[in-house]
């Protein structure tokens, strides 16, 4: 998708005015200079990272302010307040940085790697800077949230706080495709545990506390049963009155 039809995607209301988009950009500026030196950065900026991630960045914030309520879709508030929105806006500066640079070189990894670290520790969410996360992602309530390395997200997802997209095994794990491939358009509650290379489909819901360890269909709801028991003041077990 083009940035045309990306912009056009997007609720025209909710488009970002210029104020929010310099601000993005300032953060986007403001997670370099911290990490890396006054010469790393002027060769930065003769390239096309901060037009494009600060975009990318941008439509995450966009699509943040249309779907959370609590924010009262501003999204500037978004950018100033909110850790989990720091821990996406520092993934898209790193996956950036990873892509264009020699992915087989140990040094050039280092200042994504460093990037995501600052991340981390702003948001208290973990997110490996070279998987691939698709465009308007939300990572609402972060803290506690893993994307391992070789997780695949699609468009327009959302996922609460303590998710894991992690591997099966503990140690010893393979280096190949290990993590989870998400669909488009999927939501993930919180304290969720998606673990190896499972296939969740399009438009799939998965409710807190589950763990996935299959395949999901495009259009399942996953979600964990379970009830709860109220006992009052003069009741017996099974609900009747004493």
């Amino acid at each position: 998708m083009d940035r045309q039809a990306r912009r056009n995607h997007l609720s025209p209301t909710l488009l970002l005015d210029q104020g929010t988009y310099l601000l993005v950009q300032n953060l986007v500026t403001a997670a370099l200079l911290e990490c890396c030196s006054a010469q790393e950065f002027e060769k930065l900026k003769n390239t096309d990272l901060l037009i494009t991630v600060t975009e990318q960045a941008g439509e995450d914030l966009t699509a943040f302010a249309m779907k959370d309520p609590a924010a009262g879709r501003d999204p500037a508030f978004i950018a100033r307040t909110y850790s989990s929105y720091s821990a996406v806006l520092h993934y898209r500066i790193a996956h950036f940085l990873y892509k264009s640079g020699g992915h087989e070189d140990v040094m050039a990894q280092s200042l994504p790697a460093m990037i995501s670290r600052r991340g981390k520790l702003m948001s208290g969410a973990e997110i490996h800077f070279k998987s691939e996360i698709g465009e308007r992602f939300i990572m609402d309530h972060g803290v506690g949230t893993v994307v391992g390395e070789t997780a695949i997200i699609g468009d327009d997802c959302y996922i609460l706080g303590g998710v894991t997209l992690g591997a099966r095994g503990i140690d010893s794990n393979p280096s190949g495709q290990r993590h989870p491939r998400i669909g488009n358009r999927v939501q993930i509650g919180a304290f969720t545990s998606v673990l190896g290379n499972v296939q969740v489909g399009d438009e799939v819901f998965i409710g807190p506390g589950c763990i996935v360890t299959s395949d999901i269909p495009a259009g399942a709801r996953v979600k964990v049963k379970t009830s709860l028991q109220i006992s009052l003041a003069g009741q017996t077990e099974g609900g009747t009155h004493a």
